[in-house]
């Protein structure tokens, strides 16, 4: 190898061993159970296994973070789509959202769901099994539109 190569794989390594010093927050607030989605509406157990394999990881303060979330760059990738994620939905929160927001947020959740924007891409590439099938998305959808009515 040249002397160049040498000096640009050290220069990276020395930068991928630096930027692991770069804090994240990868916090999880404490969750009031009666504020839960599962505290404040009925959710059919198909429904919740749904959630609880596919969505709750990054919509909920129940966050499990997995081993990559701890090496950046993807620790920085990981920490701010879980608080983007947060922010627009939160299962752990649920309860304190209005009733037009939780209707608006159940419509919500069916629409990503059949166009396919949930569960990330992104989190599918690690979480095969958080995949939805067309059936699950169907009770989900039908879940969706009931509680709507409430």
């Amino acid at each position: 190898m040249s002397t160049w190569t040498n000096r640009i794989g050290l220069g990276a390594l020395l930068l991928l061993v630096s930027i692991q010093i770069v804090p994240v927050n990868r916090s999880n607030p404490p969750v009031d159970p009666s504020r839960t989605i599962y505290a404040t509406q009925t959710v059919p157990s198909e429904v919740s296994e749904v959630f609880e394999r596919s969505c709750s990881n990054c919509h909920s303060d129940q966050t499990k973070w997995p081993w990559y979330s701890y090496v950046a760059p993807a620790s920085w990738v990981v920490a701010r789509d879980v608080h983007q994620a947060r922010r627009h939905l939160d299962f752990s929160q649920w309860g304190s959202y209005s009733p037009k927001k939780r209707a608006d947020k159940l419509e919500a959740i069916c629409e990503q769901l059949v166009d396919g924007d949930m569960p990330d891409p992104k989190y599918m590439l690690f979480h095969r099994s958080a995949r939805v099938t067309e059936s699950q998305q169907r009770a989900v959808c039908d879940w969706t539109d009931e509680a709507r009515e409430y």
